[in-house]
């Protein structure tokens, strides 16, 4: 009967995947006698992990929870926000995803050199960290700026603001909400953000993966900075030296602000701001119109400025706010601008440039191994003939000859000759940067031994399981 039991255990098991697959659940996991469990993915997939759970951690771990009081994700899982171990999307995905106590979108580092050692001084008139910047100088401009970003309703905005011929500030954030890298060049994001820059319109930072800038670490802090200058860099040739901590949170007691002074950015807030992120909804959204109109109407452009904050990751903003924010500017007399313009800023200062490595969209200067006399790749090919650095396509070469920037492009197999390669650092596909993860060592409560076997083998394992159970239980 024991065995029985069991079996009709785990065919409750397999039935739940049909609910995973439907909605956003949680990895369910089921153990036997405390050595095998079977994990079903919300999306699906069926992994067997073979783990040495003791008496004392089975009944707390056996559904492999995570966070405070709980513990860390058996290595290579991500911790939901909810709190549980997983490997889809919505467990990874950052901000939402736990960073000390698994893998996280956070983790992955974008392509290439480090930014840290590239200097930054202090040039212009214009207050760094830990000073906070909350309206502008110029009377009579609207700085408007937009957090998030890019995102699928961005092109429009853009749109938009050619419409108008408006300029604006994207405070471009690199891996948020599952969207990928924005140097990821299978994605849309970089040629968005080209875009924007082509158009003259600015680029500031609003971190890597958004994650709370008062209650991270110093070094947590640093790597939100540095990989989204990087990934940056990878795209345009140079990063801000504008940014918006994520929430506008950079509290004095964390030493938030005089760690991104040292880094060389201006810290910039709003006095305007619209609570789009609340109104989401064609019934809502003229609240956060009303936001905006209570205070640009009746002022005196003659005397006044203003320094708005709203988010492109919101449809009703880009299709229904922002146009009406457009016309009522200029209604009032006043003009769009950047916020750099809105502080009498040199554009000259608003980013630094890293001269090791281009962006894709230039000529590429000697880097690593890769021979600089072969012609840029113009379909995605590499190899003998043609080398990855500035193509479009990516800046490693693989095994297969193709042009790419995930870890199968540049780490084992990639082509030194055809691109740049990595051994040593994972970048913006699928890699998880060791050095964020547990130490050498280090063991998870459950210390799995973790196997994932396709689905298809998994299937036929668990029927085989079952089978037998029936059989000999």
């Amino acid at each position: 009967m024991r065995g029985r039991s069991i079996s009709l255990l785990l065919i409750a098991t397999l039935a739940s995947s049909v609910f995973a697959r439907a909605h956003d659940a949680p990895v369910y996991t089921v153990s036997v006698e405390n050595t095998v469990s079977v994990e079903i993915s919300p999306t699906g997939n069926v992994s067997v992990t073979v783990s040495r759970l003791g008496n004392r951690d089975a009944p707390n771990n056996a559904d492999y929870r995570c966070g405070p009081k709980l513990g860390k994700c058996p290595v290579g899982t991500c911790c939901s926000g909810a709190g549980f171990c997983g490997t889809s999307k919505a467990h990874c995905r950052s901000p939402d995803c736990k960073i000390d106590y698994g893998r996280c979108d956070a983790h992955k580092t974008p392509l290439g050199p480090p930014t840290k050692d590239i200097p930054r001084p202090h040039l212009g008139e214009v207050p760094y960290g830990p000073r906070e910047i909350r309206s502008c100088a110029v009377p009579g401009t609207v700085a408007l700026t937009f957090d998030d970003g890019p995102t699928r309703y961005t092109g429009d905005l853009l749109d938009l603001l050619d419409k108008y011929d408006a300029k604006a500030t994207f405070f471009i954030t690199g891996i948020n909400n599952g969207k990928g890298a924005i140097d990821d060049l299978s994605l849309p994001w970089a040629s968005l953000i080209e875009r924007m820059d082509s158009s003259g319109h600015q680029i500031a930072s609003h971190t890597w993966s958004h994650e709370d800038l008062s209650l991270i670490t110093p070094s947590q802090r640093a790597e939100q900075i540095g990989k989204n200058e990087a990934a940056l860099r990878n795209i345009l040739g140079y990063f801000p030296t504008y940014m918006r901590p994520p929430y506008s949170s950079c509290s004095p007691d964390s030493q938030c602000g005089k760690e991104l002074g040292k880094l060389g950015y201006h810290i910039i807030l709003y006095d305007i701001d619209t609570g789009d992120y609340k109104y989401d909804s064609p019934d809502l959204i003229q609240r956060s119109k009303d936001n905006f109109d209570r205070q640009l109407f009746g002022s005196d452009p003659r005397t006044k400025s203003w320094l708005v904050i709203a988010h492109d990751a919101h449809e009703q903003t880009v299709h229904n706010l922002t146009e009406h924010m457009l016309k009522a500017i200029h209604d009032q007399g006043y003009r769009t601008t950047t916020v750099g313009d809105c502080l009498r800023d040199p554009r000259a200062l608003w980013y630094r440039k890293d001269t090791r490595m281009p962006s894709h969209k230039k000529k590429p200067k000697k880097h690593s191994s890769a021979d600089p006399k072969k012609p840029i790749s113009w379909d995605g090919s590499c190899g003998k003939n043609y080398t990855c650095l500035g193509s479009r396509f990516g800046f490693c070469c693989d095994s297969t000859n193709s042009c790419g920037n995930t870890t199968r492009h540049c780490g084992h197999g990639c082509q030194k000759d055809a691109g740049y390669c990595s051994m040593e650092a994972p970048f913006n596909g699928d890699a998880w940067n060791p050095k964020v993860g547990p130490k050498k060592g280090h063991k998870s409560d459950a210390d799995p031994g973790y196997r994932n076997i396709g689905t298809a083998a998994a299937t036929s394992l668990l029927l085989a399981l079952l089978v037998a159970m029936l059989l000999y239980g």
